[in-house]
């Protein structure tokens, strides 16, 4: 047992002093730190893609390379950086070199820049003039009324637009800008979605004015309603001591959203039938034209499903023909009595 205590002993005094060793001596590593763009003149903007990251030689403890690669592999953008100052950047191409003062890492000061032989690094970068622009939103979202309910208009983006601010010549080639592509189903009253806007195809470094879009959109309960001795007019040149419509009034059913059926009364339908068209399509009756007034701002073609009339059809009548018979009748009593 005393034999294995010393190897016990031996082992962890060897670790101790290998790690005391090697923590005296610097070490070498490549590293992809991210890049950070400061101070760039408000009047002007990166009209090209620059890195995100540059890959770099770093030289310092083991340990102390060690947690900064562990931090940056994690994604943390505060533990290293590649700081390209552009405060006397100017219009147009420019490029900006590379080197020890533009490495930053605030907790690591033993850890120090490596310029590599024989190399030159530097980032290539396009400014032009900066520029706001309003671009339009355009929805991606779907959606669908629940059974016996209906979407009675168009789903209403507010805003419609983003402002975009950015280089000139990347904001003039922006045409829109689309919302995330979710589905809604199941609707069954009035909802406003707060919707995000998908910027995976944005260009780089155009900072939009907003993240979310928000999408209303009205829902109204399927219902009918039923509106009688609606009349018919008959309209076009003719002789109105000759003809007329057989039956004059009909009784129309709509189909639609509730709410929009209550905005309806008798007076908001007119039905019509053009003379000629008996003439042009050869036929002894004909279905009315309904004309259907309904207030500001209704979407007729969804927010009504079917309009039926009953009877769906009226004959056109010839008055003088139909009080012939009676005439004829009265000359033939005429001539027995005398």
């Amino acid at each position: 047992m005393k034999h294995i205590a010393l190897k016990i002993t031996a082992f962890i005094f060897g670790i101790a002093l290998w790690l005391y060793v090697v923590s005296l001596n610097t070490f070498k590593v490549e590293l992809d730190i991210p890049v950070r763009l400061v101070k760039l003149p408000e009047m002007l903007a990166i009209a090209s893609k620059p890195p995100h990251t540059m890959r770099i030689t770093l030289e310092g403890a083991p340990f102390d390379l060690m947690r900064l690669r562990s931090k940056v592999m994690q994604g943390d953008t505060t533990a290293a950086a590649i700081i390209v100052d552009l405060q006397d950047a100017e219009l147009g191409a420019t490029r900006k070199p590379i080197g020890e003062k533009n490495f930053s890492a605030p907790n690591f000061s033993n850890i120090k820049f490596i310029e590599p032989d024989n190399q030159l690094l530097f980032i290539d970068l396009d400014l032009d003039t900066r520029i706001e622009r309003n671009v339009p939103v355009r929805s991606m979202a779907t959606f669908d009324a629940a059974t016996g309910y209906l979407l009675t208009d168009e789903p209403k983006l507010e805003p419609d637009f983003i402002t975009v601010s950015g280089a000139r010549n990347v904001i003039t080639r922006i045409i829109e800008i689309p919302t995330d592509s979710v589905s809604f189903s199941g609707l069954v009253h009035d909802t406003t979605y707060s919707i995000p806007l998908d910027f995976e195809q944005f260009p780089a470094h155009v900072s939009p004015g907003d993240s979310l879009t928000s999408i209303s959109v009205n829902i109204q309960k399927i219902g009918k309603k039923f509106y009688r001795d609606i009349p018919v007019q008959l309209i076009g040149m003719f002789d109105r001591e000759t003809y007329r419509l057989n039956p004059p009034n009909v009784s129309v059913e709509i189909t639609g959203g509730e709410g929009t059926l209550d905005s309806i009364s008798n007076t908001s339908i007119e039905l019509f039938v053009e003379f000629n068209r008996f003439q042009i399509e050869d036929v002894d009756s004909l279905t009315p034209t309904v004309k259907l007034t309904l207030p500001s701002g209704v979407n007729r073609e969804m927010s009504i499903k079917a309009i039926q009339l009953s009877p769906d059809k009226v004959s056109l009548q010839d008055i003088k023909k139909l009080a012939a018979p009676a005439d004829s009748l009265d000359e033939d009593a005429e001539e027995k009595l005398e």
